[in-house]
């Protein structure tokens, strides 16, 4: 062929020889690679193997042999919230028990009347709202006889007080409940007047001529509920 000129194949040679020269240094450098590890390599090897094999087999440490002591509350400590409730609780139930027994002029009766008020909301039907207004007109009446065996330069405006809560409240009731002898209501709307006259009838003589007159007149309107309808 006549392009394959002398200059050319001299140039092929050439580089074969070239790629036979890098094939050797890339032999010689896979074997110095693939020879075994230095002395010294194999040696750090070693004992860092042996190390941890050791500590592998080292038992665990020891608790310290004294442990900080834990300080616990003392028992007058665990018990001060129970204390406190305790007399709260005994605060709170004496409290209602006085402002239970109070009368007009104590520092508690208007605690005890704001109790009533609440209770008298919470009625469901007209039934039962007097049933508990006949309660606070029995309270009012109470409240009168207390104060009328008491002495004191205001008896007689608290008495007045009293019983004319208790004429408003009775009226209240009253209102509410129908004066029919075949139910129920009738009977208890009997007892609550005859209970009121035995309670409001003792104290005449004890009263002023004020508040004598409207306890007479409170009398004259009960009795008309204290007979069975015919």
């Amino acid at each position: 062929m006549g392009w394959w000129r002398p200059g050319r194949r001299r140039r092929a040679r050439g580089t074969e020889r070239a790629a036979g020269r890098v094939t050797t240094r890339i032999a010689e450098a896979g074997s110095r690679i693939g020879a075994a590890p230095r002395p010294d390599f194999r040696a750090r090897l070693r004992a860092d193997l042996l190390e941890a094999h050791a500590a592998e087999r080292r038992p665990a440490a020891e608790p310290p042999a004294e442990r900080p002591e834990v300080r616990r509350p003392s028992p007058l400590v665990r018990l001060r919230p129970l204390a406190v409730f305790t007399v709260l609780l005994g605060v709170m139930f004496a409290t209602g028990a006085r402002a239970y027994d109070s009368v007009p002029g104590d520092i508690l009766y208007p605690v005890k009347r704001a109790a009533e008020a609440t209770v008298l909301r919470l009625a469901v039907s007209d039934a039962e709202r007097a049933k508990r207004e006949m309660t606070a007109a029995r309270q009012r009446a109470a409240e009168a006889a207390t104060l009328a065996g008491a002495a004191g330069p205001d008896r007689d405006r608290l008495i007045t007080q009293a019983l004319d809560d208790m004429a408003r409240t009775t009226r209240a009731a009253l209102s509410r409940v129908r004066r029919r002898a075949d139910r129920p209501e009738g009977e208890e709307v009997q007892r609550f007047a005859r209970e009121q006259r035995t309670m409001v009838e003792p104290l005449l003589p004890k009263l002023d001529r004020e508040n004598r007159d409207k306890a007479t007149r409170y009398l004259t309107y009960i009795d008309t509920f204290a007979t069975p309808v015919q």
